[in-house]
Order: C-alpha cells, then structure tokens, then sequence
C-alpha cells in the first residue's frame, strides 16, 4: 500500500517543482513572497526522501532541492539564488518520472501518471503557494481550472483501464472503480471550492482535496495491477 502511494509522488512532485520554478523565474513577487516560497521548498524535497525507498535515484533531487535552499535567503530578499540548481533539480525529476511511467504495463497507466503532472502537482503547489501567503490570485484560479481539465483526461484513463478489466467476471472490481471515480470528483470539486464560493482559498481544503486526489490516484494503481496489458 505505500510502495503505491510513494508512486504518485514523482509526478505530483515534479509538477509542482515546475510551478514554483515558473513562479521564482518568471513570477512577479516581492522580496517577502521570494522568501517565503524558499521556505515551503524543503517540503518537496523531504517528499522527494520517501521516494528514494523506491529507487535511490530520488536522492539526486533531493540533493539539489536542499542545496538550493541552502544557498538562498528565507526572509525578505530579491536574490533568485542559483537558478540552475533549480532547473537540474526538474530535469532530474523529469527524468525519473518519465522512467517511472514508461515501465507502467498498460499504456492507460503511463497516460494517468501524466495527468497526475497537472492534478496532483497543481493541487500540491497550490496548497504550498496558499501557505506561503502568495498574492498570485492568477494561479488560485489557473491551477483548480487545470485540474479540471486533468481531471477529465484521467477519468478517461479510468474508463480506458476498466475495458481491460473482467467485470463480468469479476464483478467485484466495479467498486474500487466507481470509488476512482467518486474521490476524484469530490476531490476536484473541493480544490475548485473557493471558486464556486467566490472566497479565499483555503490550504485545509486544498490538502483536503490534494488527499482525495491522492487516495483516487491510488486506487487507480491498484486497479492497473489486476489489468491485462494494454
């Protein structure tokens, strides 16, 4: 069960590496935003930890994500730091993602990793910027209407995987698929809350949705291993 779970961190990870990077190199902040996304960085970094239990390749970005923010401030400042430790930081990530999914054994579970690039790694990174009191209000729209949209491609993915599942003949499985399905609906529609509310977002929401999101991705793994290849 958690050599499962630890499989949805690579691509949450990286894309929500890509979305701060984005936000640290092209973003218009203030020295106190600057500081405070350095902060939450060590976040994904200790995340980046855990996967090393499922290869020890993990550790080259753990490496430079925490040698990044040792080079960095953490309060008010509006040095960027050594941005190329950034940017090796995600190419490493990238890499060891895209690993990770071409060894997926149906093609509808490499396609759902990469949806999870969008859906978890938004919802993480929207939960990171909404705990360092970021004033981007861009990206608390931006990133929920992203997940929207890689909400439904995984949903297809979902409904991809089920075709190569026997549900006649083991019916079963119908359950954990509609429960794929029903987390990642209540999970969206929490992310997408303070936008149906026209309210503030809120971070326990969103790690709220971000857990349900996690829990649906999760399942869907466990699913891929019942499947013939596709």
């Amino acid at each position: 069960m958690i050599a499962t779970l630890l499989m949805t961190f690579p691509p949450m990870l990286l894309g929500a590496q890509l979305v701060l990077t984005l936000i640290l190199v092209k973003g218009e902040i203030c020295p106190g935003q600057r500081g405070r996304i350095h902060r939450v960085l060590p976040v994904l970094a200790i995340l980046w930890l855990a996967v090393c239990s499922l290869r020890v390749e993990a550790f080259m970005v753990v490496f430079a994500i925490f040698y990044f923010y040792t080079q960095v401030q953490t309060k008010k400042t509006r040095e960027q730091g050594p941005l190329w430790l950034l940017y090796l930081a995600g190419g490493l990530a990238a890499t060891f993602t895209l690993m990770l999914s071409l060894q997926a054994p149906q093609a509808a579970m490499t396609l759902g990793m990469i949806t999870w690039l969008v859906l978890l790694g938004g919802a993480l990174a929207h939960g990171l910027l909404v705990v360092a009191r970021t004033r981007l209000q861009a990206f608390h729209r931006l990133l929920p209407f992203s997940g929207v949209i890689a909400a439904m491609l995984f949903a297809l993915c979902v409904l991809w995987l089920s075709y190569a599942l026997d549900i006649d003949a083991h019916p079963q499985l119908l359950m954990p698929i509609v429960s794929v399905v029903v987390m990642l609906i209540i999970g969206v529609v929490a992310w997408c809350w303070h936008l149906i509310r026209q309210s503030e977002p809120n971070k326990y929401v969103i790690f709220f949705a971000l857990i349900l999101l996690l829990g649906s991705s999760q399942a869907f793994l466990s699913l891929s291993s019942l499947a013939a290849p596709l």
